[in-house]
């Protein structure tokens, strides 16, 4: 875990000191797949590399009557990397280093290692029209690849829709339906995501989302979370995010942060 730290704090300096150069290239303005659960639309420059990193803290607490249940979570170094094919196709390709701790009454238990390695792409079929503003679909699968506890037992295919509809100059709204293969129930899960994407000024930006999921057998899933995002250069942004679960007998709030670079060519 602290070689994993100390690897992001010299990225995010080298990121800093090469924000001069980097600005410098014109290029459209920075749009990222983070920090919200909702996947824009968005299509990366051809030729071009986007890293997007982040850090997360979740706390969860809950009871089953009989048992209470406590985890910390913390994910470091959550990273999507993204290559333009073409004015329409990306390339995607990410994971993350997952540290966390659980409490089964009194009981303690520690589990690291890399979890979610995957693999996919994104395909934007509609651009700039006044109804349905935008609409891509993407295309993932999830690699049984990191940690043995916390890897899948197989490749885990998704499909995603992702929907932009543009109010006006200040406000958007993203929505995201998509399916997922989850080996270790045998199940499809089913997820949604809606978010209102504000913009404050030419620099900063605001989203307020409400996302989560459904599947058969089981108890749906509704979360809430809002945050900004600081547009630092044309090719540099920071975010910052809350969230909270929307189930009344489950306690679980998470933040984080992240900053993303879109590389020259």
């Amino acid at each position: 875990m602290k070689k994993g730290f100390f690897l992001l704090i010299i990225l995010l300096i080298i990121v800093l000191f090469s924000s001069g150069i980097i600005a410098q290239t014109e290029i459209p303005e920075l749009v990222t797949d983070r920090p919200d659960q909702t996947e824009s639309t968005n299509i990366v420059p051809v030729d071009f590399i986007q890293m997007e990193m982040g850090f997360l803290y979740q706390h969860q607490k809950y009871s089953d009557g009989i048992i209470n249940i406590e985890n910390n979570n913390l994910i470091l170094g959550s990273t999507l990397l993204r290559y333009g094919v073409s004015s329409r196709t990306e390339l995607r390709f990410g994971g993350e280093y997952f540290y966390g701790q659980n409490f089964l009454d009194d009981l303690k238990s520690t589990i690291e290692g890399m979890q979610n390695i995957f693999v996919g792409t994104k395909i934007l079929f509609r651009s700039n029209e006044k109804i349905l503003t935008n609409a891509a679909i993407l295309v993932q699968t999830i690699i049984p690849f990191g940690n043995e506890k916390l890897r899948p037992n197989k490749f885990e295919p998704e499909i995603k829709l992702c929907l932009e509809q543009e109010i006006n100059d200040r406000i958007s709204l993203g929505i995201n339906l998509g399916t997922e293969e989850v080996s270790d129930v045998g199940k499809y899960f089913y997820s949604y995501t809606t978010t209102i994407g504000v913009s404050l000024n030419e620099r900063m930006n605001s989203f307020f989302e409400i996302y989560g999921t459904m599947r058969n057998g089981y108890i749906p899933s509704n979360n809430f979370d809002c945050g900004f995002t600081y547009l630092h250069t044309k090719n540099i942004q920071v975010d910052f995010s809350i969230g909270t679960t929307l189930n009344s007998n489950i306690s679980d709030w998470f933040g984080g942060f992240g900053i993303s670079v879109r590389l020259p060519r």
